[in-house]
């Protein structure tokens, strides 16, 4: 990374919520190498629905926005800088608003994947100073070193020249520089700060979240991944994937292993199996020097039995596969994926037979679904037999391929896609299959929950579920459902969720 001569030290405050952001402890490190004195102000929201659950009330009962907007303010940094997606920009802008309020001198900037998505709408925020487009690695960190401090309680003043970002001036008005392109080589990026979140919420660090990579080759049309391609590509920058060194990536995880906590490791690379030529000498060095049970994405694009059976050798205790629908006309007109269903069952059953846990992901309510549709979500996921299933109702991302979709389906209206992207999600899809047909829908909610915890039994509680599905407010058992099964298969993520609800944390 090269960023010139070194300046003055300066106080970096980083705000979070939700489960650890491995992109934020990249931007720390970044900072730390330069000398720069970075802390975390922390909300781990366990109920917001990442790791596992959602219950909307708890993540009220337990909001810690007040300590949080007074550690911005006591500790007095030079920079603020929140990361947001469009679940938490809602709560971002209450805590940058809480700051501005006590501490108006204080710069506020914000980043992540709803500011990539829409800088327009996030720049309508007085409270907001500064925004942080694409990715953040060098740019957030010549930001922070380019803000030239004034008098005491004075408004320093901010740079107006670095590309991914907008400032306002002086006057009020957004000054918006382009992208830079991505970083092509990983390897050049400092060690992530993972000590930035495991001093917060030390149960964090017992499963490891690594990344060997970043990007996808994919383009789903729910999906943000797709928004980034389009927005580099609009630079020049065409480029759809990056993978880290080997080298790298194992002395990463020696490093957490020797810290003699981590139980568990998570790639959350979007699909850590698509790269056999990096895969085969990977698995064989992580089997001989780490050894750890490990997670990882995949995606059903005809995995081999060979390399299957290599990731279970390796330690590979669960895979999670995105089918998304049982319907191929929705996965491949609505979500642009093309696979065919001989394609997911042929993943799905290599994955069991290698003796690893299979985990899907089923997205509920995309436009245009039809009963027939439902009916054949049903079949599918029965027919995987699956030991978890993920399910989510659909979400219109702003600045994703699905919004189009949905205004051009009449599921979504232009002023629903501006509300979504202000980070307005409680009303959305506001005219979708889920507030059209809700007895259909808390019917199939409950059906997913049921099927890999009731396994072959489940087609005959079909009649109960018909009644219980009438009542409103039936689908939270959906939930309760997951986290019943999450203890029966031993998911490390349940585990997470009830040290921290019941207070293994020191945040914020």
């Amino acid at each position: 990374m090269s960023l010139g001569s070194r300046t003055r030290p300066r106080r970096v405050l980083l705000v979070y919520n939700s489960n650890e952001h491995i992109g934020m402890t990249y931007v720390s490190a970044a900072l730390k190498a330069r000398g720069h004195d970075v802390r975390l102000a922390y909300d781990p929201q366990v109920f917001r629905g990442e790791p596992l659950v959602r219950v909307p009330y708890l993540v009220d009962k337990l909001d810690l926005t007040g300590k949080i907007i007074d550690l911005a303010v006591d500790w007095r940094p030079d920079v603020v800088g929140l990361g947001c997606y469009t679940d938490n920009f809602r709560w971002m802008l209450e805590v940058a608003a809480g700051i501005k309020a006590r501490a108006p001198h204080i710069p506020v900037a914000l980043g992540g994947v709803h500011v990539t998505s829409v800088p327009e709408a996030v720049a309508e925020y007085e409270q907001v100073d500064a925004l942080i487009l694409g990715e953040a690695d060098e740019a957030f960190v010549e930001f922070v070193e380019a803000v030239e401090a004034g008098p005491v309680g004075a408004k320093p003043e901010l740079p107006t020249d670095v590309r991914n970002t907008w400032v306002r001036d002086t006057h009020g008005e957004w000054i918006r520089n382009p992208l830079r392109p991505y970083i092509k080589d990983l390897d050049t990026l400092p060690l992530r700060d993972f000590e930035l979140f495991f001093n917060k919420v030390p149960p964090m660090e017992e499963n490891y979240l690594i990344m060997a990579s970043r990007g996808c080759p994919y383009a789903c049309s729910y999906c943000s991944v797709e928004m980034y391609h389009r927005s580099y590509a609009a630079i020049g920058d065409k480029t759809r994937f990056r993978r880290r060194g080997i080298e790298g990536v194992i002395e990463e995880l020696r490093i957490i292993k020797r810290r003699g906590r981590v139980k568990t490791v998570s790639f959350m690379d979007d699909v850590f199996t698509g790269d056999r030529k990096w895969l085969d000498p990977f698995l064989e060095r992580y089997k001989a020097e780490i050894g750890l049970p490990f997670w990882c994405y995949t995606y059903p694009s005809g995995l081999s039995a060979d390399l299957v059976n290599r990731l279970a050798d390796a330690g590979c205790w669960m895979m999670t596969m995105g089918v998304q629908s049982g319907s191929r006309s929705v996965r491949r007109e609505m979500m642009n994926r093309r696979e065919k269903d001989d394609y997911i069952f042929k993943t799905a059953r290599v994955i069991q037979d290698a003796g690893i846990l299979l985990s899907v992901d089923k997205i509920v309510g995309s436009p245009g679904e039809t009963s027939t549709d439902r009916e054949r979500d049903v079949d599918m996921f029965r027919s995987l037999a699956p030991d978890r299933i993920l399910t989510f109702p659909l979400t219109y991302f702003p600045g994703t391929d699905m919004v189009r979709k949905g205004l051009e389906a009449g599921e979504l209206t232009p002023e629903d896609a501006r509300a979504i992207s202000h980070g307005r999600l409680e009303q959305q899809p506001a005219l979708g299959r889920l507030q059209a047909e809700p007895v259909k829908y808390r019917k199939l909610l409950i059906q997913m929950g049921l099927i890999p915890f009731a396994g072959r039994f489940e087609p005959a509680l079909e009649p109960v579920v018909d009644r219980v599905a009438r009542i409103p407010g039936s689908e939270i058992l959906q939930p309760l459902l997951l986290a019943a099964n999450a203890v029966r298969i031993g998911d490390h993520k349940f585990n997470y969720l009830l040290k921290v609800a019941f207070g293994a944390t020191n945040v914020p």
